[in-house]
C-alpha cells in the first residue's frame, strides 16, 4: 500500500485539474457559442411549443411523440411489400378467405382459390387491387378486399452507445434519427457526430458515418434506412476517459488517508 502511495497521490492532485479545466473549456465554449448568437436568438421557455413540450414528454416517458406516430400513419400507405413481410388478408363477409400470408423471396403470396399472386413492390391498396381482380375474373362479383402489415420481414439492428440496442422492424420509412430514438436515444458515452450504417452492397460491407447533431438540427438529410442495416453508435473517447477518472478519483482519495 505505501509503494501505491505516490502513485495515488498523483492521481489525486491530477484528476481534479483535468476535470477543471474540461469544465472551464466547456464554459468557455458554451459562454462564446452564447454571446455569438445574441440575446434575440435565445428563445426563452416559455416559446416552446405544445407539440414540442409533448415530443418532450413523450421520449422521457419512452413513448413514441404524438408527431412521429402521425408521421407513422400517413408513411404506411406508401410501403412497399418486401419478400418475407406477413400479410393480413380479409375479404368482407367471406370468412374462409381470411388469411396471415407469408410474401415468399419471389414476391409471390399463394391464397385460396386464385393461387399464386405477384405483390413484391406493391403497396397495400395496389395488393388489395390485385387480389380482389383475381377473385372477381372467378368467383365473386364485388370483392371487398383488404390487406394489412402483420409483420415486416425485414430488420434494422441498432447497436452500441444507445440505451436500449434493439432490432427495429423496417417498415420502409425509417430514418436514422428514428431508429436511434426507437432505441431510446444515445448514451452519455457516444459521439453523435459518429454512427454508423453498416450496408451490404455486391457482396460487400459500406460503412457510412454520420452525424447526428446536424442531422437533427436540419444542418444534414436523415439518411433513409432499409432492412439489413446495421446501425452502431460510436463511443466518445474523451468521455470514456473522463469517465475512467471519474471512477478512479475514490480510491485515489482513500489512498491519501492510509
Amino acid at each position: 500500500m505505501r509503494a501505491l502511495f505516490p502513485n495515488l497521490l498523483v492521481l489525486t492532485v491530477a484528476a481534479p485539474l483535468l476535470l477543471a479545466n474540461c469544465m472551464e473549456t466547456t464554459n468557455k465554449s458554451g459562454e462564446a457559442a452564447m454571446g455569438a448568437a445574441g440575446p434575440e436568438q435565445r428563445a426563452p421557455i416559455s416559446a416552446i411549443s405544445r407539440d414540442e413540450a409533448q415530443t418532450n414528454a413523450s421520449i422521457a416517458a419512452g413513448k413514441p411523440s404524438p408527431a412521429a406516430v402521425r408521421a407513422s400513419a400517413e408513411m404506411t400507405t406508401d410501403y412497399r411489400i418486401s419478400p418475407q413481410d406477413i400479410l393480413q388478408i380479409a375479404v368482407f363477409q367471406i370468412k374462409d378467405l381470411d388469411s396471415a400470408v407469408q410474401v415468399g423471396e419471389d414476391g409471390n403470396i399463394a391464397l385460396p382459390l386464385v393461387g399464386k399472386i405477384q405483390v413484391r413492390g406493391k403497396t397495400t391498396y395496389e395488393a388489395e387491387q390485385t387480389i380482389a381482380g383475381k377473385l372477381r375474373e372467378k368467383y365473386l362479383q364485388s370483392p371487398q378486399v383488404t390487406v394489412s402489415i402483420k409483420q415486416y420481414g425485414k430488420r434494422i439492428t441498432v447497436s452500441g452507445e444507445v440505451k436500449q440496442p434493439r432490432v427495429l422492424p423496417d417498415d420502409g420509412n425509417t430514418t436514422l434519427s428514428q431508429a436511434v430514438a426507437g432505441s431510446m436515444g444515445l448514451t452519455e458515452l457516444a459521439d453523435s457526430t459518429r454512427i454508423h450504417v453498416a450496408r451490404s452492397r455486391d457482396q460487400r460491407v459500406q460503412d457510412e458515418i454520420y452525424n447526428l447533431d446536424d442531422i437533427q438540427a436540419g444542418k444534414a438529410a436523415d439518411p433513409l434506412l432499409r432492412g439489413g442495416d446495421i446501425v452502431v453508435a460510436e463511443s466518445s473517447g474523451t468521455k470514456v476517459a473522463l469517465k475512467s477518472v471519474k471512477d478512479l478519483l475514490p480510491f485515489a482519495i482513500l489512498g491519501t488517508l492510509m
